[in-house]
């Protein structure tokens, strides 16, 4: 069984990294550009917000409320 590859500011899965990141698939949570980012960590049971320490049981979950102490966007970031 393969793992997913999830993006890191949205929680959005794909099989593959290059699944995730094609032209097509666009990220609307992405502060630097509009396209998915892989998040480069294992999958947890918990994750974290790296500004705020705020947890949830998924990166969507997670992303999907705003951090007010995120400097470069508006939502919750995974460590």
């Amino acid at each position: 069984m393969s793992e997913k590859v999830y993006c890191k500011y949205c929680g959005s899965s794909a099989s593959s990294v290059s699944s995730l990141t094609q032209s097509s698939r666009t990220c609307q949570k992405n502060p630097e550009g509009k396209y998915h980012v892989p998040y480069e960590g294992s999958e947890k049971s918990k994750y974290t917000c790296k500004y705020c320490g705020t947890e949830r049981s998924s990166i969507s979950g997670l992303t999907q409320y705003s951090c007010s102490k995120n400097p470069h966007g508006k939502y919750h970031e995974p460590l």
